[in-house]
């Protein structure tokens, strides 16, 4: 009795490794699957989740045949929303899109896109699009973001995460917080405190933050204040900046869920899926959630490449966007392709996907 309550422990340490390499919205997604195989508190994960038992058989096979693709490519979007509480709780903060060519086995691609960036059909920024959509119809926000993003990028949208800020405070919160590297210590004075959208004097409505360079350790209201600020001095104000900080916490938060010392724990895993069965809004149906724990399997040993498209030059000196002068665009700051050349910009994000090295 002993030896086999033991190798399946061993099996499921095992599996741990699956979770690693990968962003947190599939990390979340994917993190109860080895215990639904491989422990007798299976069945309880499976009900939490929402995982019916015959849905593990998508864990087996290819992710090609079981996810959504076009041309090979699987697209996922991730929204970070500022939620209820908020003057707009469902403007978007932050807009990433996971990228992964099954075909050419190319490393997963993470593609960061500006909430400034404008939309021409809409005449307005692509981070107001998942607020419209649920504007017009309750439910309707991921449609929309999907939409802007196919006409914006050019890239056909599979699956859509909505996180947020609640959500993303309460899941750091129950790790104890996150230590991240800061590369470059900065002082934002211009940071929105909540509720205090109109106060007067206009100076009430904000307050200092500050962040100093190093090992830095952040609880979930501070890292949140870490990813949004945007109104420091220099580069660090930047919204290039802003992404490697969101990929900063992203990775600090996913080396704490693939521990074994979280995974092996049953009121903890239970209490985060708990947290993201309440809180979390997608469009991924729970019966694929094995196909996704496979691709992260399949990719685990792949770097995965970080694209950013910005008014800033690229590793290679391309500078493909730019703000217009306010004017033309009602005041607004706002993103578009330089020479108002939106195939150009379509075709900047298709060279860097297909400039990663095809894997073996």
């Amino acid at each position: 009795m002993k030896f086999r309550y033991l190798k399946i422990s061993r099996l499921y340490i095992g599996l741990i490794n699956f979770l690693q390499k990968y962003y947190l919205a599939f990390v979340l997604i994917a993190l109860m699957i080895p215990g639904v195989i491989l422990s007798n508190r299976g069945l309880n994960f499976l009900k939490k989740s929402q995982v019916k038992p015959v849905d593990l058989l998508n864990f087996f096979g290819t992710p090609k045949e079981k996810l959504l693709s076009t041309d090979g490519i699987t697209n996922i979007l991730l929204l970070g929303i500022r939620g209820e509480g908020s003057d707009s709780p469902n403007l978007s903060d932050t807009i990433i899109i996971f990228s992964y060519d099954h075909e050419n086995r190319r490393p997963p691609a993470i593609i960061s896109v500006p909430r400034d960036l404008y939309i021409p059909s809409a005449q307005a920024k692509i981070n107001s699009a998942y607020h419209y959509g649920e504007e017009a119809s309750p439910g309707a926000g991921i449609i929309k973001a999907q939409g802007a993003i196919q006409e914006i990028i050019g890239l056909p949208i599979h699956y859509t995460a909505v996180v947020n800020f609640s959500l993303f405070r309460d899941i750091i919160d129950s790790f104890g917080g996150l230590d991240v590297n800061n590369e470059i210590a900065f002082t934002d004075n211009e940071f929105p405190i909540p509720g205090k959208e109109t106060a007067l004097p206009i100076s009430s409505r904000y307050e200092t933050i500050s962040f100093s360079a190093g090992l830095i350790h952040l609880d979930g209201e501070q890292a949140l204040k870490y990813v949004r600020s945007r109104h420091s001095q220099g580069e660090t104000g930047t919204d290039f900046s802003r992404s490697k900080r969101q990929q900063s916490v992203i990775s600090a938060l996913r080396s704490k869920i693939i521990s074994p010392d979280f995974l092996l724990n049953e009121n903890r895993v239970n209490s985060l899926i708990d947290l993201v069965n309440r809180k979390l809004i997608t469009n991924i149906p729970p019966s694929i959630y094995p196909a996704f724990a496979k691709l992260a399997l399949d990719t685990k040993e792949k770097q995965i490449k970080n694209i950013s498209i910005s008014d800033r030059p690229d590793s290679k000196g391309v500078t493909i966007l730019y703000h217009p002068p306010l004017y033309k665009y009602r005041g607004e700051w706002v993103l578009i392709p330089k020479d108002n050349n939106w195939k150009a910009l379509k075709q900047y994000v298709q060279q860097e996907l297909g400039s990663t090295t095809a894997q073996p």
